[in-house]
């Protein structure tokens, strides 16, 4: 008598529990949530004599690349799956900002693409990318054409150090995440930060002092000494040496994240080809990602120089559905 009472008070706790875990009718089932980004994606070039073909010369110019990315604005919407209520900042930004001031040669509002404008204007917003996002495109390229013409004449240091310890600090854009209701479901909406680094890899700062700068000498030296220490793990050999690294900058780069392309290899032979161990590049991408991740950047991906127009938004595309999944 006893197991069977025991077996009949088991069988009603487990009935009870069960009709507990049905939805009752017109009860709502729990609310879901998806994350949608809104991007700010700064187009950085470092305007120094790296821009003129005649010292530095690379397989294709800065504002070819640069124009691929602008061009193909209406499909990096997109990116994250997103169909409409895009909040993304396309917009040039300057490691000098002196040149815009100076040269005169462009309206700062050409040099931007905001959809921050339209927000909860849905219909503007959509008149907008239909009708007037190319002729908008266009003068951000005329643009970018005449600082690259005006730089090419009166070239400037670059001090990218202090672009990201202090100079990159107005362009950012950092709002809370908004919950919008969806239905049975709501939508977060979040910003990400993404710069967009066309430098050569060799940094210049108005502070000449060890830590602050990173020259051709510089990699020589660090080579040199791998080598001679027969290592066999370069950067576990380059960050066991806090002489040889950059100095983190401020809290500025906090959840900001870099893409740095066209570092130009000066190990590699005209035909592209190896000339010595470790190359040039692999030294500079190992400095610069712990430079950019000790001063707080959330992801960091480096290229050497391209060889072919697309390879730019190519690579933007795929760091913005990188970052998107984070």
């Amino acid at each position: 008598m006893k197991n069977l009472f025991y077996f009949l008070l088991c069988s009603i706790i487990i009935s009870l529990n069960a009709g507990c875990c049905k939805n009752k009718v017109g009860t709502e089932t729990p609310a879901t949530f998806s994350k949608v980004y809104d991007f700010n994606v700064l187009l950085v070039p470092d305007l120094s004599n790296r821009i003129d073909h005649e010292i530095h010369p690379k397989p294709i110019h800065d504002t070819v690349l640069l124009n691929t990315v602008i061009d193909s604005i209406g499909n990096l919407l997109t990116v994250n799956n997103r169909r409409m209520n895009q909040l993304d900042v396309y917009q040039f930004d300057f490691v000098n900002r002196g040149i815009l001031n100076q040269s005169q040669v462009a309206d700062a509002r050409n040099l931007q693409i905001d959809f921050r404008a339209f927000e909860g204007k849905t219909k503007d917003a959509s008149e907008f990318k239909r009708h007037k996002l190319i002729p908008a495109i266009s003068r951000f390229k005329n643009s970018i054409k005449k600082i690259y013409a005006y730089s090419l004449k009166n070239p400037a240091g670059s001090d990218v150090w202090n672009y990201f310890n202090q100079t990159i600090n107005s362009s950012l854009i950092n709002v809370p995440d908004r919950t919008i209701p969806n239905g049975k479901s709501s939508i977060i909406k979040s910003s990400k930060n993404v710069v967009v680094l066309f430098t050569d890899g060799y940094i210049e700062s108005a502070n000449n002092s060890t830590g602050y700068t990173f020259d051709q000498q510089s990699i020589k030296k660090i080579r040199q000494e791998f080598i001679n220490s027969k290592s066999a793990d370069l950067e576990k050999f380059i960050l066991s040496k806090p002489e040889y690294l950059i100095k983190k900058t401020s809290n500025s780069l906090k959840n900001v994240n870099v893409l740095v392309l066209e570092m130009v290899d000066r190990s590699l032979d005209k035909n592209g080809s190896t000339t010595i161990q470790p190359t040039d590049f692999e030294i500079m991408k190992i400095i610069w990602t712990q430079w950019l991740k000790s001063s707080g950047a959330a992801n960091v991906d480096i290229y050497p120089a391209f060889s072919k127009r697309t390879d730019a938004y190519d690579a933007v595309k795929k760091f913005m559905e990188k970052i998107s999944k984070n």
